[in-house]
């Protein structure tokens, strides 16, 4: 075990580009494993395992961004420090985050302001039109439950 594997209390597997067919992200700027990041990557990153996201600061953040829940974004804002947050949306293309995620987290960082226009296209990302962010987990497994209850009298 390398000197920054032991540091980040993860292998970041410096040699692998690619998962089962999927491109992972490169290794640029690591964060360092905890319980936390490790469910959080697990959650938002459905690719591959959560090391794979681990290991590049801005692919964690956009993922965060898109797809979480309340609880994972209160504990990530507090988390993360804010300069990685906007480093990740100064770096942030159409395709790699949502246009709606982008805005909202732009206004709230300070790197937009609320007149201002992002010229993303629409349909960039097709997670445009992504779960509302302030949904907790028990409200997910909720409705989860709900449609496969669904689901299950139509068969």
């Amino acid at each position: 075990m390398s000197m920054q594997t032991a540091q980040l209390g993860y292998d970041p597997r410096p040699g692998i580009a690619v998962w089962k067919g999927t491109a992972i992200p490169p290794i640029e700027n690591p964060l360092q494993r905890s319980p936390e990041r490790w469910a959080i990557a697990q959650r938002v990153f459905w690719r591959g395992p959560p090391w794979a996201v681990l290991r590049n600061a801005n692919s964690y953040l956009w993922h965060v961004l898109d797809g979480v829940f309340y609880e994972d974004i209160r504990f990530t804002l507090q988390d993360v420090e804010r300069g990685l947050w906007i480093e990740a949306l100064r770096a942030a293309r159409p395709g790699l985050l949502s246009k709606g995620a982008y805005i909202t987290w732009s206004l709230h960082f300070g790197l937009m302001q609320p007149l201002d226009r992002c010229d993303w296209p629409d349909t960039a990302h097709r997670r445009d039109l992504h779960p509302a962010a302030h949904y907790t987990r028990a409200d997910f497994y909720r409705r989860q439950r709900r449609i496969r209850h669904l689901h299950q009298d139509c068969t």
